[in-house]
């Protein structure tokens, strides 16, 4: 409602309201047509002058103002988000040649700092996973029970795994690590026909929530990342998921960490224990980033047709977070290059 003024006359009666309406009628027909009249004499291409008084300049009409209330009801969802434009700075350091999409965005002040091919197709490969985690941490209980099916604990033989037998049993929050941390396949089936009910059912609910927060350049049709012609997104899409995700402390505490390990419940009623290192070279060490800058986590990315992707969340020497993706590049290398140099972009 907020916009709309409500103009009214407190001093007329019922009565007087009534013929006031009746003249008001007349008078509108007798305006229109003087109008037509005036129009066809001068042409419809020339100016009018307006020649009768508006209401808001009678003395006797007040406006009525809305409620401040409604004032929070005019701000968009995405008010608080970055906008999807390409943007590259003459001075950028960033390199294009090896892309096929990347961007750079200051969450703090919801401000687009690079962006190139960011709302173009692109496959996810395993970041689709923070979309499966997003959904299990709004859908699921961090201790209710994942028990490994046939399906999950057979994901294929060229998928990351931690090689699970049917029956094997651990809470959502330890499937949720390994999911995170180590990328494994097994567990992303696993949590969801765990927490969707059906396998097909997680992943409707994948694409309802990724359209709930705006992706609507996504469709997934798994909850691993393993290709599928009809399973996409585009880099600001994979933006607006980690965004959402990094609401969820469980989901913070869980993206900086470099290996895992924790004991469940074996199909045979024994503990079993699997340690796994992270997938992500910030996080081990292998690769550092530009000085002042913290890799707070993220998610890898690798098949053929996706090439090696990236993207992470990050402090800068400013305190504030920002989030960069990198999709489709030719190697590791050329997949942390290409982010450094995003990285660099951080106002020090």
């Amino acid at each position: 409602m907020s916009g709309v003024n409500f103009i009214v006359n407190p001093f007329h009666s019922d009565h007087q309201k009534n013929h006031l309406s009746r003249r008001g009628t007349k008078k509108c027909f007798c305006v229109l047509s003087c109008a037509l009249l005036l129009s066809a004499l001068t042409g419809c291409g020339k100016e009018v002058e307006q020649i009768y008084e508006t209401k808001a300049a009678s003395p006797n009409f007040r406006a009525i103002q809305t409620s401040p209330l409604f004032e929070g009801r005019e701000k968009s969802f995405a008010a608080d988000l970055c906008l999807p434009q390409d943007l590259r700075y003459a001075d950028s350091q960033v390199g294009t040649d090896a892309l096929s999409a990347a961007a750079l965005y200051d969450v703090t002040d919801a401000q687009t700092l690079f962006s190139y091919g960011a709302t173009a197709r692109v496959y996810p490969a395993s970041t689709t996973k923070i979309m499966t985690a997003l959904v299990a941490l709004k859908y699921g209980k961090l201790n209710q029970e994942i028990e490994i099916s046939e399906r999950a604990a057979n994901p294929g033989d060229d998928a990351q795994r931690l090689v699970l037998e049917p029956g094997d049993r651990m809470t959502l929050e330890q499937a949720l690590h390994y999911l995170m941390v180590f990328s494994a396949n097994d567990v992303a089936i696993a949590i969801a026909e765990n927490i969707g009910g059906s396998y097909d059912e997680f992943v409707d609910m994948m694409n309802r929530e990724a359209h709930a927060i705006g992706a609507t350049g996504t469709h997934f049709t798994n909850p691993h990342g393993l290709h599928e012609e009809d399973h996409y997104t585009t880099a600001y899409d994979l933006y607006l998921i980690l965004n959402e995700a990094m609401k969820y402390q469980t989901f913070r505490d869980i993206i900086p960490l470099d290996y895992y390990n924790t004991t469940f419940i074996g199909s045979d009623g024994y503990s079993k224990s699997i340690e796994v290192r992270a997938t992500d070279a910030y996080l081990t060490g292998d690769v550092e980033t530009p000085s002042g800058i913290t890799v707070l986590g993220g998610k890898t990315g690798t098949t053929d047709l996706a090439g090696h992707c990236l993207i992470i969340s990050s402090r800068g020497s400013d305190d504030k977070e920002y989030i960069s993706v990198v999709m489709h590049t030719d190697s590791a290398e050329s997949l942390y290059e290409s982010m450094n140099s995003l990285l660099a972009e951080i106002p020090q």
